[in-house]
């Protein structure tokens, strides 16, 4: 099940943007199925683990770290994008524009990032050092959306960023004993990449 459970934002990007070429039906999907999956795994105490762990020393250190996100994405996109146009033209490829664009950013700054980790914490295990294959696949989808935005040979850094940051949140999650502080680094990092689009985007 766990297989399953980790290939779902796979199938819902496939289904969502390269089908019917719409980033809200990917995200929704994605959403859909991570809900249905913790159904099914019924996990016990998911409320109570949620902000369980906001008391860790890391929390602020986290929080400082993924701030950068914001200023990273602003500065480095002309090195790493594609083309000048392409963050426009990819947006509006996938019904990112006008109130569509609007109500994603809260969206994807409050909702997905509490989604996700209890996604990915549930499925991944707490007690394993290093990497595991939940954090590569976890950072594999999000190259599967952004392989047409970014160059290639960036990809692997993101790539590589993605995967230490599954990592990161895998760790504290389990040092921690709740999601607390994944969570909110994880709100964060996305809050930072949905500022820095909006910016490159005026």
């Amino acid at each position: 099940m766990k297989l399953l459970a980790a290939f779902v934002p796979y199938v819902s990007v496939l289904v969502g943007m390269y089908v019917f070429h719409s980033a809200w039906l990917a995200v929704l999907l994605y959403h859909l199925g991570v809900v249905a999956f913790v159904v099914c795994r019924k996990p016990e105490n998911i409320w109570q683990r949620m902000w369980a762990g906001t008391k860790s020393p890391l929390l602020i250190p986290g929080l400082i770290g993924y701030v950068m996100v914001a200023p990273v994405v602003y500065f480095m996109w002309p090195w790493v994008s594609v083309s000048d146009s392409i963050l426009p033209e990819w947006m509006a490829r996938y019904g990112l524009t006008g109130a569509a664009w609007l109500l994603m950013i809260p969206y994807f700054s409050l909702v997905h990032p509490i989604l996700e980790e209890i996604h990915w914490r549930g499925i991944s295990p707490e007690k394993v050092n290093g990497i595991c294959w939940q954090d590569l696949v976890f950072a594999g989808y999000h190259v599967l959306v952004l392989f047409q935005v970014i160059d290639w040979l960036w990809l692997f850094l993101v790539f590589g960023i993605l995967a230490g940051s599954s990592v990161f949140w895998r760790w504290s999650a389990g040092k921690s004993g709740g999601y607390g502080l994944p969570i909110l680094t994880h709100a964060v990092a996305d809050a930072g990449v949905i500022i820095g689009v909006y910016f490159l985007l005026k």
